[in-house]
């Protein structure tokens, strides 16, 4: 599997897929990974939402950079 575009949403597509899948993948970026709109991100994760399944899917992805940075 080719992913092409190293910011937040490629990095993670690649990665899941790669874990959830056992797939081989391929990340494609054409500078510097996370350096173009991710990079101008804030990078702060607020959990709470007025929409339950949007604090659900905001508090997944906290567990997930606990985790990641757990494996690197």
């Amino acid at each position: 599997i080719v992913v092409i575009g190293g910011g937040i949403i490629g990095c993670s597509t690649a990665h899941h897929l790669a874990r959830d899948h056992k797939a081989d993948v391929v990340l494609l970026e054409q500078g510097k990974l996370t350096s173009g709109s991710t990079w101008h991100a804030a990078g702060l994760v607020g959990q709470l939402r007025s929409s339950a399944s949007i604090t659900r899917v905001l508090k997944y992805s906290v567990d997930l950079y606990e985790g990641l940075e757990a494996e690197t």
